[in-house]
């Protein structure tokens, strides 16, 4: 019973940091500054999960043709 009250007392206070966030968004002059920083920042972290993802696709398919190669033997 504990893990079930502690995860419902972590879901509120979550909820309750995010409504905040939202709500300070909402009511502040900046607030286009702070969207459009956030933007770059989203867009950097997306640029650098494609990059990382291309990264993994490529080792995946160069590591395909040594594999055929070492069990062809």
């Amino acid at each position: 019973m504990k893990s079930v009250d502690s995860k419902l007392l972590l879901g509120l206070v979550v909820g309750a940091a995010v409504g905040a966030a939202v709500g300070y968004l909402a009511a502040t002059d900046k607030r286009e500054q702070l969207l459009e920083e956030l933007n770059d920042v989203v867009g950097k972290v997306k640029e650098g999960f494609n990059s990382a993802l291309s990264k993994y696709k490529d080792s995946k398919t160069a590591a395909a043709p040594a594999e055929e190669a070492t069990s062809a033997e």
